[in-house]
């Protein structure tokens, strides 16, 4: 009967099914036996159909004693393989038992790349004395009821789940312990953003949620840094002169520091062999406490020549907005981009964007799609709606998807980018106090094209190999009215236009 239960939940894609202990009632058949039947089912349904839908089987224990045979029977199977892998990395019955009242299990999927082990909690056990029937099952009923309202579930999806250290895999489960909290990672389909699942009372998974989220956010923040770091080395390379004489570089982290310190013109902490050094970038040095000095020098790596020849001089600065003259004959041309689908705008300014580092990811990805897709036809000018909150990130680290706007993600869990400026003006620029939007006309390599579908955060693959990726998505692959890409340096923002 398990067995032809799972197969009909398989067929109408279920995810998951609950089963009483049959037969060990009125069937007068023994536990250990109702155990092993009860299992084998479940393994021979993994082995034979290898499930894609039915991901949770739990097991309802309505007896204190037949706790133990369940969980030896498991125990018997652990070893057991099914198609190179455990069928308790399938499934793994959890079963948690309150004497004489209803007993709860659980499904564990174990992820390919993110490992986590399960903790094992006692089970709470009440033992219910009463005069009759009646009021025992009453009092069974109760504690059953106000147990259900404790319990919670809460699936955190966030794609930096993916980055996560093996320390944070130590602070999920010093987490799981003190909570007393089932956490279960699972790496999801290849177009899905992995998840964690919790699990437990209330309270706790509250707790757990606010806990797993700082987690995540210090993945994104080190993540973010480390982009940036790689943007900025590879435009300038600080380094120290050691007491040979050599010229010695800086690692990347500490090669930012400089460079925002730099242009902030602060002095910063900073590590030379372990000894901490108090730098002035400005004054190319850094002196210990013991007044010890260490000369510094810049290497401007960029090549000028690569930049826009209408750029102008930054003064040093990361990134810097221009404002264009209105009549000069850039301030037309993005104007003409602007109107030549009949959009009306008064327009407040336009704004050129400079952020070398950005520019020369940009150009360098740009011949790569050139040499891979055998073609120069991969750049537009699109558009992108955002809000005055935005236009910071979005200049100095272009249109990262985890705050860009996704315009419902119906394509795709990426940046968005309109062909038409009126889409972007009218549905996504949205006002500030002062009634001011905000639209970036901006390059993007759009490359070679997918249709695109919700959920996706990568392009699909153009072959049978799954490394040959298309370079973006859109909405409609005949007549395109919106592009979706998923790297940061694939659009530049070019030209900021503030207008109501």
């Amino acid at each position: 009967m398990v067995y032809s239960v799972l197969k009909v939940c398989e067929e109408n894609k279920f995810s998951s099914v609950a089963f009483p202990a049959l037969g060990t009632g009125q069937g007068g058949v023994s536990p250990s036996a109702v155990a092993d039947a009860m299992v084998d089912a479940v393994v021979e349904f993994v082995r034979k159909k290898q499930p894609r839908f039915v991901q949770s089987v739990k097991i309802l224990i309505f007896q204190t004693v037949m706790l133990n045979h369940f969980h030896m029977s498991m125990k018997k199977r652990q070893g057991e393989t099914v198609e190179e892998k455990s069928v308790f990395d399938k499934f793994k019955a959890k079963i948690r038992q309150v004497a004489s009242v209803l007993g709860f299990g659980s499904e564990e999927s174990s992820p390919v790349d993110l490992v986590l082990e399960r903790e094992e909690f006692e089970p709470t056990v009440f033992q219910l004395c009463a005069d009759d029937n009646k009021a025992l099952s009453q009092a069974k009923k109760r504690i059953n009821d106000l147990i259900v309202a404790e319990q919670a579930q809460k699936t955190i999806s966030d794609p930096f789940i993916s980055q996560l250290s093996q320390a944070d895999m130590e602070e999920l489960k010093a987490l799981q312990r003190k909570l007393t909290v089932s956490i279960r990672l699972d790496k999801g389909a290849e177009d899905q953003d992995p998840e964690i699942h919790l699990e437990g009372l209330t309270r706790d998974v509250f707790t757990a949620e606010s806990a797993v989220r700082d987690i995540i956010r210090k993945v994104e923040r080190a993540e973010n840094s480390k982009r940036q770091a790689l943007l900025v080395s590879s435009l300038v390379e600080w380094q120290f002169i050691d007491r040979s004489g050599s010229m010695v570089p800086f690692d990347i982290y500490t090669n930012l520091k400089l460079e925002e310190a730099l242009e902030k013109k602060q002095k910063v902490k900073i590590k030379i062999n372990d000894e901490t050094y108090t730098a002035d970038p400005g004054l190319r040095k850094a002196v210990t406490a013991k007044r010890r000095n260490v000369e510094l020098l810049r290497k401007d790596l960029k090549d000028d020549s690569a930049l826009p020849s209408c750029w102008e001089d930054m003064k040093g600065d990361l990134v810097k907005l221009f404002a264009l003259t209105p009549g000069a004959q850039e301030y037309d041309d993005v104007e003409q981009e602007l109107t030549k689908t009949g959009l009306y705008l008064n327009i407040i300014s336009i704004e050129r964007v400079q952020n070398p580092a950005l520019w020369q990811n940009y150009q360098i990805l740009k011949k790569q799609m050139e040499t891979k897709n055998k073609h120069t036809n991969n750049e537009r000018l699109l558009f992108h709606g955002t809000t005055d909150t935005s236009i910071h990130l979005i200049n100095s680290k272009s249109f990262n998807r985890s705050y860009a706007e996704k315009h419902g993600a119906m394509y795709g869990n990426g940046s968005y980018f309109a062909v038409d400026p009126s889409y972007s003006a009218g549905n996504y620029a949205t006002p500030d106090t002062n009634g001011h939007k905000r639209m970036y006309q901006a390059r993007v390599l759009v490359g070679d094209y997918a249709q695109g579908r919700k959920g996706m955060i990568t392009p699909p693959p153009k072959s049978g190999s799954a490394s040959d990726l298309y370079d973006s998505v859109t909405n409609n692959t005949a007549k395109p009215t919106m592009f979706v890409v998923f790297k940061d340096i694939q659009a530049y923002p070019e030209y900021l236009i503030t207008f109501t």
